[in-house]
């Protein structure tokens, strides 16, 4: 898989289609943990006016008054653990995209 080096800010469904495609995931998004994949959803208000995602610091981490969007996340395997043997796993932050925004697109289809 390509590596992603930037997250995201997805505005257009053809964004978030390629960006499916480029981590292996069902077009169902069915089992999206299968590809180490989580996510979170952010804000506190429920529009899409356009005021997310733009206090982002380097981890995604958000502050204020923003509208909920959704982060997605992609689990970073790390060289074992010394003290358990197991795999350290960070999650990366990967894209970003507005909850009423994804909401509409999976009601109607038409919408770009």
């Amino acid at each position: 898989m390509e590596e992603l080096e930037t997250v995201q800010i997805i505005t257009e469904r053809a964004q978030l289609t390629a960006l499916a495609q480029k981590l292996g995931v069902r077009k169902d998004w069915h089992e999206p943990d299968e590809q180490g994949l989580t996510a979170r959803v952010f804000g506190q208000s429920f529009d899409n006016a356009g005021f997310w995602g733009k206090g982002v610091d380097a981890r995604m981490r958000y502050s204020g008054s923003e509208e909920l969007h959704v982060v997605l996340y992609k689990d970073d395997m790390d060289d074992d653990c010394d003290e358990c043997g197991r795999p350290h796993i960070e999650q990366e932050p990967i894209a970003a995209i507005n909850l009423a925004t994804l909401l509409a697109w999976a009601s109607d289809p038409t919408l770009p």
